[in-house]
This record gives C-alpha cells, structure tokens and sequence, in this order.
C-alpha cells in the first residue's frame, strides 16, 4: 500500500487489533474482580483472592477464550480511537514537514 489514508486506517485498525488483544485478558480480570461482593463478605469467601487466581479460576471454567469475553466490543472501542489518534499524527507530521519512515 501507499502512503495515504487507506494505508493509515487499515494500520491503526490492526495496531487496534493488537491492542485490543494484549489488553482484554488484564481488562477481564480486572472487571471480575472489581465486581465481586467484596465489600459485605469476609475475604476468606470472596469468589477471587488475587489477579493470578482469577486467571487460573477462569482458564479452568470457561477455557482461553474466557479471558476474551469482550474482545469485539473492546477492539471497536479501540480501533477508531487509533485511526483518529494516527490521522491526526499523520496530519501534524505532513504540517511540519517530516518525511514518512
């Protein structure tokens, strides 16, 4: 592809993609655990002690793909927020008159 707006949105919707899927497992954990009734249980009855817990508990009940719930909505949430952040370093790079790598 050539320089140009279709190279850099098919480039930020991958660097999305990228993103989205190092970051949705960290994303799950976080989310399950934010949401357990922690505040009115005693910590011995609390469905999920620490993050590695959590993974492990989840690797063993829903499999790897539990890690991922979510990943499409995040990934849609990501992606154009990268076209629009590249599109404007993009823009700024050609304003100033910095040369593509």
């Amino acid at each position: 592809m050539v320089e140009g707006l279709p190279l850099h949105c098919v480039s930020s919707m991958m660097a999305g993609f990228v993103t989205a899927f190092v970051t949705s497992p960290v994303d799950v954990v976080k989310t399950r655990i934010m949401n357990q009734a922690s505040k009115h249980l005693p910590r011995d009855q609390w469905l999920y002690r620490n993050s590695l817990d959590c993974v492990l508990k989840t690797l063993r009940s829903e499999g790897l793909f539990g890690l991922y719930k979510g990943f499409i909505p995040n990934w849609m949430r990501i992606g154009p927020h990268t076209i629009v952040t590249f599109l404007i370093f993009e823009e700024l790079r050609r304003l100033i008159g910095m040369k593509a790598l």
